[in-house]
Order: C-alpha cells, then structure tokens, then sequence
C-alpha cells in the first residue's frame, strides 16, 4: 500500500447558452478552474458539488448523469441507489504549503445552472471556450470543456432528429 494522502473532491463543468465555462482563477493555485472542493463527511459527490457551486457562485445547479453513450442503465432496487455518473474522476497531485502535498481524487460533472440569467458573484465569471487556451489553465480542464462542448452537440443533433420526426409525422397527419 502507498503513503499517498488523498482527498476526495467534487467538481462541476458549467457552461452557458452562449458555450461559455463558469471559471475563476483559484487564489491559492493561481489556475483558473471551475467550481468545486472538497467532499465532507457523510456527503455524496453530487451533494457535494450542489454546495459548492452554491457557496461559490451564488448560483444553484443540477447534475447530468453522464451515462451517455449507454443505452442500459443500472436501476436502483432498494436499498442499492444509483447515483449521476460523473464525466470524468480524475487524480490531480496538489502541491500544498499549508497541508502538505497530496492527491485529489476529483469527480467531475456536468452541471447546468437552475436560473440561468442570474449572474455568479466574483471572482467567477464566464469565460468563451476559445479563450481558455489563453489562461493559466491546466490542461485537462480544457479537455473537459471539449468533452462538454461534445455532449452538447449530440444532444443537439438528437433534438434535430426528433423536432424533424415530429415536423415529419405532423405533416403525414394533416394530409
């Protein structure tokens, strides 16, 4: 077994209508990052990442369960209960001063905001994916920006299919 010391964390990926990320630039790592922090006692991930984003932003979310590109899902039979995947768990080594360096183990999810025209407090802002490349950032928070922007676009392209099914059933009704 290794001596590793780690953390457990929570993250949440958020962007807006306009394909812009809700990001801040971390005062202690000196990154931009999206909303997130440590996973308390006797609390689950999606918990977690609802109190973050709120104590953070200001703002409420949600969770997408991530589960795509799955067509079976487990179902919960109690007492077992499913909960959201997460889009990515990652394990990010932090370099600490004050608690020593250890690991985070990160779970990442795919947020959208309750009230989507409120603004966060600062420091967050919105920032365009085609910006974050010009900021301090690591770089798997962009990766998870393009896998965010890729999700979106499928379910777009879903959306299509099922408005043009309907257009298309409408119009072999009305004949």
């Amino acid at each position: 077994m290794n001596n590793e010391v780690k953390h457990y964390t929570a993250t949440a990926m958020i962007r807006n209508d306009k394909g812009e990320f809700l990001l801040h630039e971390h005062r202690k790592l000196g990154f931009w990052l999206p909303p997130g922090g440590h996973i308390e006692a006797n609390e689950e991930p999606q918990q977690a990442v609802f109190r973050e984003v709120l104590e953070e932003t200001g703002l409420e979310c949600k969770v997408i369960d991530c589960s795509y590109p799955f067509k079976s899902k487990v179902k919960g039979v109690p007492p077992t209960q499913v909960l959201p995947l997460p889009l990515a768990i990652l394990k990010e080594f932090i370099a600490d001063k004050t608690q020593g360096d250890h690991w985070h183990i990160d779970m990442v999810y795919l947020c959208e905001l309750l009230s989507p025209a409120q603004p966060p407090i600062a420091p967050f802002k919105w920032v365009a994916y085609e910006q974050l490349a010009k900021l301090n950032i690591p770089e798997d928070v962009i990766e998870l920006a393009k896998m965010v922007n890729e999700y979106y676009q499928q379910w777009l392209a879903s959306q299509r299919k099922i408005s043009s099914r309907w257009k298309t059933t409408k119009i072999t009704l009305t004949r």
